[in-house]
């Protein structure tokens, strides 16, 4: 009886530390030196004074330290990166489109954000945009994140203790 329960709580010990750390990495994943920051769907918010601010999405792909991708919204229609480059976390291109005017992008990445100025039909303004979330990512975050799923493991666990 006493090495079921030694062995219970060795078990315990690592599900709940694997659990933890799974948790933590899945709201706030550690970049390594080599990895990609910015390649992926980005949802974007483009700021000009006195009106609401205007979504669109950038997908970027990031190769050395070039850029390539697309950028999409109601107000430009669908449109491409051009001369498009990614040094020391600050991102430079610029969007063409076939029926609005060239908008030429500047931003810096921080805490996970993309955020900078772009100019455009003789103004300047802001943009700021957030990593859209994946399907994966959000159903992984779901099976580990819900009561559900560690009431499971805690009945599991009492069943084995108990048997």
């Amino acid at each position: 009886m006493r090495f079921k329960i030694v062995v219970s709580l060795i078990l315990l010990a690592l599900v709940v530390g694997a659990a933890s750390q799974f948790a933590a990495t899945a709201h706030h994943p550690v970049l390594t030196k080599d990895a990609d920051p910015i390649s992926g769907e980005w949802e974007v918010s483009f700021f000009v004074q006195g009106m609401a601010p205007t979504p669109a999405t950038f997908t970027f792909k990031l190769e050395g330290d070039k850029v390539t991708g697309t950028a999409e919204s109601a107000h430009t229609g669908p449109g491409t990166i051009r001369d498009g480059s990614w040094k020391d976390s600050k991102l430079n291109f610029t969007l063409d489109f076939k029926s609005h005017e060239s908008i030429a992008v500047s931003g810096t990445l921080k805490d996970g954000k993309l955020s900078g100025e772009f100019k455009t039909e003789g103004f300047a303004s802001t943009w700021e945009a957030k990593r859209k979330a994946t399907a994966a990512a959000k159903s992984a975050h779901a099976e580990v994140a819900t009561p559900g799923a560690f009431r499971s493991l805690h009945q599991r666990l009492y069943n084995f203790i108990h048997r």
